[in-house]
């Protein structure tokens, strides 16, 4: 852990805070609630941060943790074509793919470790895939609840999710019954290209509307996973991410310094690369995060809400905007256990 430049510090930030997400889990083996229902996609963060740490349905501590998380996204994918409990929200792109990326990871682990399979698994994984394949539009990306009509409102964050399903779907060798996931993440990174500007900021939707600052890791991270880390348009944006990262994050801002949304995809985007982008980025977010940590394992409010972009008052604080920032900032510590690129595509595509 610290020859990427982690600390003793953040395994022990990590753990803690596993620790925390243990005690919030629903009894049904979920994470999450709240007015607008987000529990599919707040139990795929969740899973994540445990697989990240390389907790399986095996490990001592968190095993039945993660077993419990595992099997709610599958009940809930065996129920319907997308893994959602409100199938029909606008939303339901997110949720699903959040729930997607992180049941091909556990998919994936589970085989690799010769762990028993789990019921329904694989087929769930498989059925959850070939959504997203279905779901991708002509021009590459993925608009809301899926829509794949002309106009549909594609943009750069959906697509965002929806490339990291499929790569872990890819690493995992899930075979989709459509089409093939290498030639759909070419068509992603055509569209992610199409979001670009000049000054490498990336912008939501395609020819440059709406900037957005936050966009960057997003589209960055997105042409690495699609084995184009090393075109012009990902170092542009690279190099905007350096020009940008000059001082250590303010948690408390309410700015781009704390937004964790913009931070989870900046920071595995710079670690791919490595270099000056990647000591950057460590220096700014890394002691940060560990002083925002609470002594129960928790993090403290950074301005930004939960899914739905709203912040809560403390009377009015629901749960997912606790199990979002919780999952943000521990995948951001958990960079640390990358050996290899995140892509799976080795060094030369950065």
């Amino acid at each position: 852990i610290t020859e990427n430049g982690g600390t003793p510090q953040c395994e022990e930030a990590v753990v803690k805070s596993l620790k925390w997400l243990q005690k919030q889990q629903n009894r049904d083996g979920s994470w999450g609630d709240g007015p607008q229902n987000y529990k599919c996609a707040m139990t795929g963060l969740s899973l994540l941060s445990y697989l990240a740490h390389c907790e399986t349905p095996l490990s001592e501590d968190f095993g039945d943790t993660v077993l419990k998380g595992i099997s709610f996204l599958v009940d809930q994918g065996m129920k319907s074509p997308v893994i959602s409990l409100v199938p029909q929200m606008n939303e339901v792109s997110y949720d699903h793919a959040i729930a997607t990326y992180a049941l091909c990871e556990a998919y994936t682990f589970c085989k690799q470790m010769d762990i028993p399979s789990i019921a329904n698994l694989e087929q769930v994984v498989t059925k959850a895939v070939d959504q997203i394949m279905k779901g991708q539009n002509a021009n590459g990306g993925w608009a809301y609840n899926y829509n794949t009509q002309p106009g549909a409102h594609t943009d750069l964050s959906v697509t965002g999710w929806n490339v990291q399903a499929l790569k872990a779907a890819q690493h995992g060798g899930i075979k989709p019954s459509r089409g093939e996931i290498r030639a759909a993440l070419r068509k992603a990174a055509m569209y992610c290209r199409k979001t670009a500007l000049p000054d490498g900021l990336f912008s939501y939707q395609e020819n440059g509307r709406e900037p957005r600052a936050s966009l960057v890791g997003v589209g960055v991270l997105s042409l690495q996973m699609c084995g184009s880390g090393s075109d012009s348009t990902a170092r542009r944006g690279l190099d905007w991410m350096l020009k940008n990262t000059n001082q250590p994050f303010n948690w408390k801002a309410n700015n781009t310094s704390s937004n964790l949304y913009q931070h989870y995809y900046g920071v595995q985007a710079a670690m791919n690369r490595g270099g000056d982008v990647w000591k950057a980025y460590n220096r700014a977010f890394r002691d940060s995060t560990l002083g925002a940590q609470a002594s129960d394992g928790s993090f403290m409010p950074n301005g930004f809400g939960g899914p739905g972009g709203v912040v809560q008052t403390s009377q009015n604080r629901h749960a997912n905007d606790r199990i979002y920032r919780q999952c943000l900032a521990t995948l951001m510590l958990e960079v640390y256990y990358r050996f290899l690129p995140g892509t799976g595509e080795g060094a030369r595509n950065f």
